[in-house]
């Protein structure tokens, strides 16, 4: 078995025939697809049920586990050599697993590789589509932990990676401690093993819609808790200038003020405010935020890292050789 994809459920039947539809698709056969579903009170294990191909595997655990939880129960089913964890509301491109399995392929050290994605509204329609790189590239840990300070969650979401399952069993598992970020917590983990490979091809297709997680847990201030703990734990791995540090908090800061607006948009006004006030604490007089915008997000600088992870400021977007 080379693959293992891997669909935690939950009440997930608004989306879940057209994810594993998308799975079904796939120009590589060898994959196993495994659906474990955490208590669902929906439709969700009748519409996995309603598939005949072998291939495919439900298991359905009670009580409710949580997000982490359910996770490492599907990881622990898994015997494929390679797995995606596939979120429900997702979908897979056509080529996706035949692609990132040839790249973990050519390149034994990988511990993972991630690819570009399309980001779907609710009804399917492309919205965008993000990739960082032009061209297929190696990274090593420095320089995947300085493209997540500066860009974001430069590997991903889930669903667009692929990763070498005895990587992920020697990492550990996923923690309750990250409930939104959970994913970005354990790429920190699965790095310290190896380098990560990226495919700019667009391969999955991310879905934003009102029901997401994400939307809930930006009024609770979960993303921004998780934000700024994991941005503490990169820069304590790294060998950060004074400069790209105050660059770093001021993206982040930048980050609580999108997620202000968010909400002030949405008819809320008592956590917006408190995120703001988090944002000017966590970067005084904003002027991080005005370098990172100035320089940064325009491509006049990027940040970079050797491989004993020391951070350096180089001209142009770092991700675009």
């Amino acid at each position: 078995m080379t693959v293992s994809v891997c669909i935690p459920t939950y009440n997930s039947a608004k989306y879940l025939r057209e994810c594993i539809e998308s799975v079904l698709a796939q120009t590589w056969t060898d994959f196993e697809l495994v659906v474990s579903d955490n208590a669902s009170t929906d439709a969700t294990c009748q519409i996995v049920r309603s598939y005949s191909d072998p291939r495919i595997r439900l298991h359905r655990i009670e009580p409710f586990v949580g997000i982490a939880g359910n996770f490492n129960h599907a990881l622990g089913l898994a015997r494929g050599k390679y797995v995606k964890f596939l979120c429900y509301d997702d979908r897979l491109e056509p080529t996706c697993l035949e692609k990132q399995v040839a790249m973990l392929e050519r390149n034994p050290a990988l511990v993972l590789v991630t690819c570009g994605l399309r980001r779907i509204d609710a009804a399917g329609q492309t919205r965008d589509e993000v990739s960082w790189c032009t061209q297929e590239r190696v990274l090593n840990p420095g320089e995947v932990i300085a493209a997540n300070l500066v860009y974001g969650n430069f590997i991903g979401l889930p669903s667009a990676t692929l990763v070498r399952r005895e990587s992920l069993t020697k990492a550990g598992p996923f923690s309750d401690q990250f409930p939104q970020m959970m994913d970005v917590e354990m790429y920190l983990r699965l790095i310290q093993q190896g380098p990560v490979g990226h495919i700019p091809e667009s391969l999955c297709a991310y879905r934003l819609h009102a029901e997401a997680m994400t939307t809930r847990f930006r009024k609770t201030g979960v993303v921004r808790r998780d934000l700024r703990r994991l941005t503490e734990a990169m820069l304590r791995s790294v060998s950060p200038s004074w400069f790209a540090r105050r660059v770093a908090w001021g993206r982040v800061a930048g980050s609580y003020l999108v997620q202000a607006l968010f909400g002030i948009r949405h008819g809320y006004l008592g956590w917006p405010l408190a995120a703001v006030g988090q944002a000017f604490r966590m970067d005084p007089l904003f002027l991080g935020l005005a370098a990172f915008l100035a320089f940064f997000q325009t491509g006049l600088l990027g940040l970079t890292a050797d491989q004993d992870r020391k951070l350096r400021i180089r001209t142009g977007r770092t991700l675009r050789d």
